[in-house]
């Protein structure tokens, strides 16, 4: 199964209830909820998506099932605006 870990280009800090970070070469910017938020606190050591997923629900009141398929949504997403990498 594939690992991802978050990507050192990325900066950012708590604002009110988001985690807004930017990009450090680009400038482009996001704004994470409190579950992306932890998500990308997670992510700080490589994660396959079951891994992720175990953790998200220690967290959060959510059924497996459900928090798998947003942990799939949100790693894609995150891969695709190169906010995580493949972990070697």
């Amino acid at each position: 199964m594939a690992k991802w870990i978050r990507r050192s280009d990325w900066v950012g800090t708590q604002i009110e209830d988001r985690f807004v970070m930017i990009h450090i070469e680009s400038g482009r910017y996001v704004a994470l909820n409190e579950t992306a938020s932890e998500a990308w606190r997670v992510l700080e050591t490589a994660q396959d998506s079951e891994s992720l997923t175990t953790a998200l629900m220690e967290k959060f009141e959510v059924e497996e099932a459900h928090c798998a398929e947003s942990v799939a949504q949100l790693t894609e997403t995150m891969s695709k605006l190169e906010m995580i990498e493949p972990a070697d």
